[in-house]
């Protein structure tokens, strides 16, 4: 039995597509390894991006490799027109594209992408290709050039005639060059078909941090694919679904093909821990949407004046300046990647296009909540965004998730996280806050045997301005934890991005009911698999 990547077939679009996934897994031996729909990306010097894409690639550590291109239904050709037509089983036919043309050209294209990796072997190949028709059988004489390419129906049946006439064309194509070996297979499969597995910090603090792998949901690999195959995409999902996962993963796949990309968001403290996560990538920039403005505006020479204390000089000042540095510096980017887009005002869209190369059609991913109870979808965004959605929840654990979506008004979503504990709340007196709160660190920590590290406490005020800042009980809580008995404390904004095991949220008093809404929504939503919350009484 073949190998399959993946290993069941996630489109269930193309019935062809189907029966041949299945024949190839269950007719090759476990030497063959077969990848479906592969897509992938390529940067070539002075051109745009160029998508390119295969149906199967079929691989052999011996024999070589084919890019597969399928066509159901009963397909003809026409010379006088030079058309290709299909018909379905419901006798719809329409005009396809020459399917021996497009299995060319993704062999080419797919040799051209890989041999501009860093350290593939320029001698190995080459890469055939082959045009599957599984539902039909060849009715006439073929014309020269697919002949000997050409897989129908009849070889499906006995099982082994598959593998005897992939074995055929693989031959076909074979020069005086090296076979993949074992070696080169692997290299395939993790170019284009590897496990999806992102290293995430879970705590701000390098030193004490604590590493954990996140496999991408199925929902998640289908938002990425789709990424391979749009240019600009804005991506909506309610908090821990996922967006700066696939939104990591898909900068760095784009720095991995050649781009130049600008990954960009509002929090400083995510743009931080980006760039840490992010940091084996020469080829991402990772900063705060500020952040890069003042840093531009520097290097162009653009003097920064104004009032730091007011919003006017974050919010309007610092965009301009912005401007005025790329008008100086020039584009330098050949995407963009964009998190926490809500947060976005509509002039910052014009300077961060600027910075692109092409900046009507370059490669832009935008990501951002979709809760219209506290946000609105951004305005001033690019022309020609396609929509998409993520709509399962990883973050959370059942209990915190639904207390999530009591703050949440948007489209519908889906828990997929683990059962967890349940949501402790309480009303607590402002003068027993600070001895409440050593309790229940207490329990959590000595009795609970949960190390300091993997809890953060979460109040409405910076650290410096919160009633529970310093010493509680056998505990200091901190902005800047070091030592074994010190808890991060943080603001709920400032957290905002970021998550933890174990979150504590106090001194939150239920005023406006807008305002709220807002704070709980993205402090619940901080906490994966234990939540708390200590509300002001009265």
């Amino acid at each position: 039995m073949a190998r399959m990547f993946p290993s069941s077939i996630r489109s269930k679009k193309s019935g062809a597509e189907i029966r041949v996934f299945e024949a190839l897994r269950d007719a090759l031996a476990d030497d063959w390894t077969a990848l479906h729909h592969v897509r992938w990306l390529q940067k070539e010097s002075g051109r745009n991006a160029r998508d390119g894409e295969a149906d199967f690639l079929i691989v052999h550590p011996e024999h070589g490799m084919i890019a597969l291109e399928v066509k159901g239904g009963e397909v003809k050709f026409a010379a006088a027109s030079g058309q290709w037509t299909t018909r379905s089983k419901n006798k719809t036919e329409s005009s396809i594209k020459d399917p021996f043309d497009q299995a060319k050209d993704a062999s080419y294209a797919l040799a051209k992408y890989l041999r501009s990796l860093p350290g593939w072997p320029s001698r190995w190949g080459p890469i055939g290709y082959a045009v599957c028709f599984p539902d039909g059988r060849v009715g006439s004489a073929l014309l020269p050039h697919m002949a000997p390419v050409l897989i129908d129906a009849d070889d499906f049946e006995p099982a082994e005639r598959l593998e005897r006439r992939l074995i055929e064309i693989c031959h076909f194509w074979r020069r005086d060059t090296h076979s993949a070996g074992e070696l080169g297979v692997a290299r395939i499969v993790q170019a284009l078909a590897h496990d999806v597995r992102i290293e995430h910090p879970l705590r701000l603090d390098v030193e004490e941090a604590e590493r954990e792998i996140l496999r991408l949901s199925d929902q998640q690999f289908r938002i990425l694919d789709m990424l391979d195959a749009e240019r600009r995409v804005a991506v909506a999902g309610p908090a821990g679904s996922g967006k700066t996962l696939v939104a990591a993963e898909k900068a760095r796949r784009l720095a991995t093909q050649g781009f130049d990309v600008l990954f960009t968001c509002f929090n400083r403290p995510l743009a931080d821990h980006l760039r840490r996560a992010l940091g084996d990538e020469p080829r991402i920039r990772v900063s705060g949407f500020h952040q890069l403005c003042l840093d531009l505006a520097k290097e162009a020479g653009v003097e920064t004046w104004g009032k730091r204390d007011e919003p006017a000089f974050w919010d309007q000042q610092l965009p301009e300046y912005l401007g005025q540095a790329v008008d100086q510096l020039g584009a330098r980017f050949d995407a963009l990647v964009v998190d926490e887009a809500q947060d976005f005002e509509e002039s910052w869209w014009l300077p961060l296009q600027m910075l692109l190369r092409d900046p009507d059609h370059g490669v832009t991913y935008i990501f951002y909540d979709d809760n219209q109870a506290i946000y609105r979808r951004p305005g001033g965004l690019p022309d020609g965004l396609v929509s998409a959605r993520l709509a399962e929840n990883w973050r959370n654990a059942s209990p915190i998730f639904d207390a999530v979506m009591g703050f949440y008004a948007g489209g519908k979503v889906t828990c997929a996280g683990p059962d967890g504990p349940p949501i402790e709340m309480a009303s607590v007196a402002k003068k027993d806050l600070r001895s409440e709160l050593s309790k229940l660190l207490h329990r959590l920590i000595e009795e609970g045997d949960l190390e300091a590290k993997d809890v953060v406490v979460l109040t409405p005020h910076s650290p410096a301005h919160s009633p529970v800042l310093g010493q509680v009980g056998a505990f200091k809580l901190t902005d800047d934890p070091i030592g074994r008995r010190d808890v991060r404390l943080s603001s709920i904004f400032r957290y905002k991005g970021l998550d933890a095991a174990a979150v504590v949220i106090c001194d939150v008093d239920r005023y406006v009911e807008e305002e709220f809404t807002k704070l709980m929504y993205v402090a619940c939503s901080r906490a994966r698999a234990y939540l708390a919350v200590l509300l002001n009484e009265g």
